[in-house]
């Protein structure tokens, strides 16, 4: 064997177990970044007094309700929140369709191009274009 094909075999198994070793050490670094992330942000978490002010607060906002809320999820935010929504009543049209107006019946406030366009009756453009695709179509 010669000594030049020798020595590129040699670099390809270095490069390759560089490569391997390499990876490997990504993978540890990331995750031990990941898991100082995570502790750091639990280090830096408010503490129980922040999050019981801020509960008085929201209580001090809550808007009582007359019913006890159907779904008990063992949140009571997100109970009060739910019975809220539950007697607000806007949820009630949520099945109605929208109402819609058509452009052809009132053009009113439209200028006159625009108009002119919605009332337009284009069924004479669309059979040419038909005629045409089936001309290029040879059909």
């Amino acid at each position: 064997m010669k000594v030049n094909i020798f020595k590129k075999l040699i670099r390809e198994v270095i490069r390759e177990e560089l490569d391997f070793s390499i990876n490997r050490l990504e993978k540890s670094l990331q995750e031990s970044i990941v898991k100082n992330k995570v502790t750091k942000i639990y280090e830096e978490a408010p503490k129980a007094d922040v999050y019981s002010e801020l509960q008085n607060k929201l209580d001090s906002h809550r808007v009582p309700s007359d019913s006890k809320p159907v779904v008990q999820t063992g949140n009571q935010i997100l109970n009060d929140i739910l019975s809220e929504t539950k007697n607000s009543g806007e949820w009630k049209n949520i099945e109605n369709e929208a109402k819609t107006e058509s452009v052809n019946e009132n053009t009113a406030g439209l200028p006159d191009h625009l108009a002119n366009a919605f009332t337009k009756d284009y069924s004479q453009i669309i059979k040419k274009a038909e005629e045409k695709s089936r001309m290029k179509s040879g059909a």
